[in-house]
């Protein structure tokens, strides 16, 4: 019988050790904070990183933008400039043609086509100009209406026009076609008029 009993008691012993009151492992609330608050620190530097490397990024790629919108309108300007330049080369060029085609085949004496040629303003250039008794008809070109008064102006305040009569002007593809009439003033011979005006010098009375 006894041997019954301790049979049971170690029976009893297993079964108490299977089912009972082990060490069990848990890992505390602390920990599980600071490891939560460690992972959003991280994060948040890895944001902050992100964010200031894109900032500087843009800040870059904006100053390059400024720098190349400062460089085209240079070039704008620059081109705006030649192509003034240009126009003018093209008007001189063909005050020029004209005055030698002009010349060559002397229908314009020449002192009436330089004085035409001193009062001629940017922007505009002859087409055609004859000459009869100092009459002189002209028919040219110009950009603007502007220029075609300023050449209208410059004839008359030069002295040397008079009776300058303003034709017809009508636009044109190349902007204002006109004609105009005016007779030529030529110059007073000032020293001979003066010479004669002026009263005779007594000789001077000999020396005794």
């Amino acid at each position: 019988m006894i041997k019954i009993n301790l049979l049971a008691e170690r029976k009893a012993a297993k079964a108490k050790a299977a089912t009972g009151s082990g060490f069990k492992l848990e890992t505390p609330q602390g920990s599980r904070s600071f490891l939560l608050v460690g992972i959003l620190a991280l994060g948040a530097l890895v944001a902050g990183g992100w964010y200031l490397q894109k900032a500087s990024t843009l800040k870059k790629l904006r100053a390059e933008f400024a720098a190349e919108q400062a460089e085209a309108q240079r070039l704008v300007e620059i081109r705006k400039k030649a192509d003034e330049f240009k126009k003018q080369r093209e008007l001189l060029e063909r005050k020029i043609n004209l005055i030698t085609e002009l010349k060559k085949n002397q229908t314009v004496p020449v002192h009436i086509l330089d004085q035409i040629s001193r009062n001629l303003p940017d922007f505009l250039w002859l087409d055609t100009m004859s000459a009869n008794a100092n009459v002189v008809q002209i028919a040219g070109k110009a950009t603007t209406y502007n220029a075609v008064s300023n050449f209208y102006d410059n004839l008359i305040a030069s002295g040397r026009f008079t009776n300058v009569v303003m034709g017809k002007a009508a636009e044109v593809p190349e902007g204002v076609a006109f004609s105009l009439s005016c007779r030529y003033q030529p110059p007073q011979p000032a020293a001979a008029a003066s010479a004669a005006s002026a009263p005779a010098t007594p000789a001077p009375a000999p020396k005794s």
